[in-house]
């Protein structure tokens, strides 16, 4: 029998041990889109659920992770309904070492 892979060459793969989190996700302008849950990808990115499959999200977004009190900038590379992973552009930065998002 032949095995079926859930995840194939081009789509992102979730870490061994992920970490489950909440987070929120903000426009480059700093606006509010939605908060959602976050979760580590094996290749060192975020991988990201939102509530709403067809909530609109750009390209370039910065993403608050509540639990490691972080922001940092990233570039949506993938999506399928909710589940979005992302790229970061730089690497995260403390909440307290940056302006009230």
């Amino acid at each position: 029998m032949q095995q079926t892979h859930f995840y194939s060459e081009d789509r992102p793969t979730p870490a061994t041990r992920t970490r489950l989190r909440s987070g929120k996700l903000f426009d480059l302008d700093k606006k509010p889109i939605c908060e959602c849950t976050l979760y580590d990808l094996e290749d060192g990115d975020i991988g990201i659920v939102v509530a709403e499959t067809e909530l609109s999200v750009p390209d370039r977004v910065l993403i608050q992770d509540n639990k490691d009190l972080t922001l940092a900038f990233t570039q949506i590379c993938w999506r399928m309904g909710p589940y979005l992973f992302g790229a970061y552009l730089e690497p995260p930065i403390p909440l307290g070492m940056t302006v009230d998002p």
